[in-house]
């Protein structure tokens, strides 16, 4: 029995020697859209164990839960969201019903990819239900500019960091290589659209704004009369008669939305496409990373004005 005692404090006590040494457990990390998972992939290596919970072809603000989210949450050290409401429908509840104090708001666990991101499309006036499924603290698709992903991939640095200080050094090396590429990105596809600053393109939904922000080009006309809401034919005729009028030749729209509103506005404006985009990771089967899903975009957008013209 003695010697059975002696076995056990030998064995414990070498276990706590050797986690310094990178033998511990491996961190859980829960992402709620493929764009977290693929940034936080890049960051953590072989360090974590990475769990997406939708597809890119997925509409991230409406998400139908299921029992596995949950399994994975209680055992997750880290969830990442979005952030600014995107997930609001479905994240805070499976929060509550995970029973996982680490993944709490204001938990070491808890990441918010938002945090410092410049927030663009701010209400300016006080909003209700009335106006559709409106975001009260910003435009939430803030990841289709490569130097917001940037301090996406910050925000996850620091929370793995939090969570998983023995590998403080791997993570920030990682980061600083994913930094690098994602600037050199930005750079490259910066002079590819040189000649196509200022075009004019419509949008069904209000989520390419940090797409044409970045990259110099105008989406501020788009088919949703309301946010979450069907447009009228009423509503859709007017951006017809705006199209026409400004020449706009082109439709970007979501893989998750119902293309016949865009399909329709396309049918009367003579000439003019609509452009299914990735948006995300896997919103199509090329887009198989956050680079090539950003670069199948921006040379959609450049064919389509060369088409048009």
């Amino acid at each position: 029995m003695k010697g059975m005692f002696r076995f056990l404090f030998l064995f414990c006590f070498c276990s706590v020697l050797l986690i310094p040494f990178g033998l511990h457990a491996k961190v859980s990390l829960v992402a709620t859209t493929t764009d977290i998972k693929y940034i936080a992939e890049q960051i953590a290596g072989d360090r974590v164990e990475i769990y997406g919970m939708i597809r890119g072809v997925d509409d991230p603000h409406f998400v139908m839960t299921r029992p596995d989210f949950l399994v994975r949450l209680n055992q997750a050290d880290i969830l990442c969201v979005v952030g600014l409401d995107l997930e609001v429908g479905w994240v805070p509840f499976l929060q509550q019903q995970s029973r996982n104090i680490k993944i709490q708001k204001g938990q070491p666990g808890y990441c918010d990819t938002s945090v410092q991101v410049k927030i663009l499309g701010e209400p300016t006036v006080m909003m209700d239900r009335s106006m559709g499924d409106m975001h009260i603290y910003g435009n939430p698709h803030f990841w289709n500019d490569p130097i917001n992903v940037i301090q996406m991939a910050e925000n996850i640095k620091n929370a793995l960091t939090r969570v998983d200080p023995i590998n403080h050094e791997y993570y920030d090396e990682n980061f600083t290589n994913f930094k690098k590429r994602l600037i050199a990105l930005t750079k490259e596809e910066l002079k590819k659209m040189e000649p196509y600053f200022g075009i004019k393109v419509a949008v069904f939904h209000d989520q390419f704004v940090y797409l044409a922000n970045r990259f110099k080009f105008t989406a501020n006309l788009s088919i949703e009369e309301r946010p979450g809401v069907p447009p009228s034919i009423r509503y859709m005729d007017q951006v017809v008669s705006y199209m026409i009028a400004e020449k706009i030749k082109i439709i970007l729209l979501g893989p998750y939305h119902n293309p016949k509103y865009a399909e329709y506005v396309s049918s009367k404006v003579p000439g003019s496409m609509v452009l299914i985009m990735p948006v995300s990771v896997g919103g199509t089967p090329e887009a198989t990373s956050y680079e090539e899903t950003l670069k199948i975009m921006l040379q959609k957008i450049r064919d389509a004005s060369d088409k048009s013209k």
